[in-house]
């Protein structure tokens, strides 16, 4: 009889009428459509909070801030590195990189790029004075010194063989320290200025934010000459937009409303399996989340299953634990994670749960499903006796609570591996002093600082497995799905997501197709 429930809940979360999709593919009917189109409009969840490539690292901020700011190190969407700021990098010795900087390149203000703005936007980034959210993310670096304008060396503390691979992303977006001092922190967070191929116009909060093609941008001029990122939190108008043409393409778009968009004469759906995970990550020091066996009761009485068969459409796959498919040294001998819900009730019997209140704070658009999932999954833990409650939070809401650490439970979050590594995830977001660090674990800490500085893959290996194993008891985050990332696009619109959630407009990604 629950089971029976549980279904019909499901089934009632998503609209009625969507056939299942076999995972990975999508129907994509024929045809070629063109345009003469010199303006690209994007149609996001929610609104851009901030556009301090440091201060956040919500995919609502990162679609833009990626393409305002450049990287010394750029990650495409075929998984590799490739030059950006930076020539040509080497290692010199197991302790010091050397880096060359790119000729020529200007600010959008025109002021020259140097390596000097290369060092101090790094050091930037874990200087107290700053706040930034990527404080973590360059604690392997000693020092860095520029040895001209055009070279930048970055000394170690240990081997760091991951370097180059955490300049590619979050924190290694390379801002002007001029500008900066110049317009004050909060002229740069709402008036940005960079590098990247596209220049800052205007923004209207909570309605979209205008940028304009950077007509000397040094990878070439992108092919349009406008980019909006438009605002609309509710799914139904968004596909509305796409399908009536007054958007070219539009995020996040739920499995269930795939086909509908694929099945569209002048539309298709373009995805990739999500290079990180959705999660409900969890305020550990709050009780009674502060006990692990209340918290595996709470896992234990998630039917991910369910979740990925009846919301998902089958376009994503359960978790093992905390380290993503496709990452180094994911562990494909581990099952997914159990669906037990007598076990769940033995656990919170044995945590001595007394029916304390369990909050999810879900917002409706950050990630694709997050109030559907938030409703199955609260009904799926008050079947097992947990006393469940969803709130829905503004997105506003949710990004100042990320910088302040107040979720007073439960909250989804949708970690990205940064370096296709468990560094750039787990112990990127979860270590000591990382932005979701409400819980802390001596061996769990130990084996993460000694396996991001070490070379030995053997032994990285088994430190990881050591440390999914303490994730799967005291779950500081629960995992509920890998999912696939889908995008409706206008079928003139020729661009490849990027697994990281990056959006990429630059040449190498985005073209519209032309008569």
């Amino acid at each position: 009889m629950v089971q029976v429930t549980r279904r019909d809940l499901l089934k009632a979360a998503v609209a009625a009428g969507a056939a299942a999709a076999v995972p990975g593919t999508l129907p994509r009917p024929a045809g070629a459509q063109t345009t003469q189109k010199r303006e690209l409009v994007v149609a996001q969840g929610g609104d851009i909070s901030t556009f301090d490539p440091h201060i956040s690292t919500s995919s609502n901020d990162i679609r833009i801030s990626f393409n305002i700011f450049d990287n010394l190190v750029s990650r495409h969407p075929d998984g590799k590195l490739h030059p950006g700021l930076a020539t040509e990098w080497k290692l010199q010795s197991p302790t010091q990189w050397t880096f060359k900087i790119r000729q020529g390149v200007k600010w959008h203000n025109g002021d020259p790029f140097t390596a000097a703005d290369a060092k101090w936007s790094l050091e930037r980034t874990w200087d107290p004075a700053h706040k930034t959210r990527v404080s973590t993310v360059f604690t392997s670096i000693d020092r860095i010194e520029t040895l001209d304008a055009g070279t930048l060396i970055i000394h170690t503390k240990k081997p760091d063989p991951l370097l180059p691979a955490r300049l590619a992303f979050y924190g290694g977006q390379i801002v002007s320290r001029r500008y900066f001092e110049q317009v004050g922190a909060d002229g740069f967070r709402s008036k940005p200025m960079g590098t990247g191929p596209v220049r800052f116009v205007s923004w209207t909060k909570d309605d979209k934010v205008v940028l304009e093609a950077n007509p000397g941008y040094w990878g070439g001029r992108i092919d349009a000459d406008r980019v909006i990122f438009g605002a609309v939190p509710e799914m139904a108008p968004r596909i509305a937009a796409l399908l009536k043409g007054e958007v070219d393409v539009i995020t996040q778009l739920p499995p269930d409303h795939g086909e509908r968009v694929a099945g569209n004469p002048s539309t298709k759906v373009v995805g990739a399996l999500y290079a990180g995970l959705y999660v409900l990550a969890v305020n550990s020091k709050r009780p009674p989340l502060d006990n692990p066996l209340v918290k595996q009761a709470l896992s234990l009485a998630v039917d991910r299953n369910i979740i990925v068969k009846e919301l998902w459409r089958g376009r994503g796959i359960v978790p093992s634990g905390p380290i993503a498919k496709g990452d180094n040294h994911f562990d494909a001998s581990l099952p997914p994670l159990a669906y037990n819900p007598r076990e769940a009730r033995e656990r919170l019997k044995k945590g001595g749960y007394k029916g304390e209140e369990i909050v999810i704070e879900t917002t409706s658009g950050y990630t694709a499903n997050d109030k559907p999932m938030s409703e199955a999954i609260a009904a799926m833990w008050k079947d097992a006796g947990i006393n469940a409650k969803v709130e829905v939070v503004e997105y506003s809401v949710r990004a100042q609570k990320n910088r302040d650490k107040t979720f007073k439970g439960l909250w989804w979050s949708d970690p990205t591996s940064t370096l296709g590594d468990p560094d750039g995830m787990m112990w990127r977001l979860l270590g000591p002093g990382g932005p979701q660090d409400y819980w802390r674990h001596a061996r769990w800490d130990e084996l993460g600082d000694a396996a991001r500085f070490s070379t030995d893959e053997k032994f990285r290996a088994q430190a990881y497995r050591e440390m999914t194993k303490i994730s799967n008891e005291h779950f500081p985050w629960i995992p509920i799905i890998q999912p696939y990332e889908d995008y409706g696009l206008q079928k003139y619109v020729e661009w490849t997501p990027n697994p990281n959630q990056q959006f990429e407009v630059r040449r190498f990604a985005f073209k519209f197709r032309r008569a």
